[in-house]
């Protein structure tokens, strides 16, 4: 089966840029601490889209994606910001889809800043043919992973800064300038992928299935062409386990494909779809941590 919010998020989960695999000696370390409060619109119950700036163009509507390791910008807001575009790749479920890189001479998201930064430009019209919203880029972790915040379901606000203690704390770990949380699966171990932009706990079948776990590769073939369509399977986990956390059974969704090439994980977690209220993420101090 299929449906429109799973296989978006499987494009807009993994902008895995071509440039991701040299941000792999990024260090959990010392963040810069900004303080501020950015309010979002929630759509599909996960999908988060709040306003910012880049260059001269004002209240602009980007996607926020703990799983897109680069900023992504569209095609028609790269034109009116006269950016110098270069040939470039993204990495999705299934292989690579072209794209293009720009250097772009500044953003602003609430309290972030970033200036003269590599962005990638990649058509979203698929996101705007799904959401009653024009949506003109996707921030990722380059520009998120700045500060510590915490992502607030319920008000629907963003604030960033000093993060408070929150129960289910888990550790995380960068891996190719994306966060990766360890835990079981059905009592066998797997690497996740935090992932904001995800509409389920997704798991790649082809990596993890087994009689250890229970999960069987669907035999379902891709039914188009569309970057990032997949069919799935869905189920319910005997248990999730992660970091020292029981999340006991929880909803999956599988995709028959395997890992993205160069990449560890073996799925995308989606907060949202823990039941999460509230989630804290401080790379400095290399932990998430949920309220539900």
């Amino acid at each position: 089966m299929r449906n429109r919010g799973f296989w978006m998020s499987l494009v807009v989960g993994l902008v895995l840029t071509g440039q991701a695999l040299a941000m792999g000696n990024q260090e959990i370390g010392p963040r810069q601490v900004t303080e501020g409060t950015v309010g979002f619109n929630l759509y599909w119950g996960y999908l988060i889209v709040a306003q910012g700036s880049a260059g001269n163009l004002k209240d602009l509507n980007f996607v926020l994606d703990t799983g897109a390791s680069r900023t992504v910008l569209d095609p028609r807001v790269a034109r009116k910001l006269h950016l110098e575009e270069e040939s470039a790749s993204i990495v999705v479920v299934g292989g690579n889809v072209k794209a293009a890189s720009a250097s772009l001479p500044s953003l602003s998201f609430g309290p972030l800043q970033k200036e003269n930064f590599f962005v990638q430009i990649v058509d979203l019209s698929f996101i705007q043919k799904s959401l009653p919203v024009h949506v003109d880029g996707i921030i990722g972790l380059d520009v998120l992973g700045q500060s510590p915040f915490v992502i607030d379901y319920v008000s629907r606000k963003i604030h960033f800064g000093a993060v408070p203690a929150l129960p289910s704390g888990i550790p995380l770990h960068l891996s190719n300038g994306l966060m990766v949380v360890d835990g079981e699966v059905n009592g066998v171990a797997a690497s996740l992928m935090l992932d904001t932009g995800a509409p389920a706990l997704i798991l790649f079948a082809r990596n993890i299935a087994g009689p250890a776990t229970g999960l069987k590769v669907s035999t379902a073939q891709r039914s188009s062409e569309s970057i990032g369509e997949f069919d799935h399977k869905e189920g319910t986990l005997h248990s999730l386990r992660l970091g020292e956390i029981e999340f006991g059974k929880e909803r999956f969704s599988a995709v028959s494909e395997g890992r993205p090439p160069g990449y560890s994980f073996d799925g995308l977690l989606s907060p949202a779809a823990l039941g999460a209220t509230k989630v804290a993420i401080d790379l400095g101090r290399g932990e998430v941590a949920f309220s539900r």
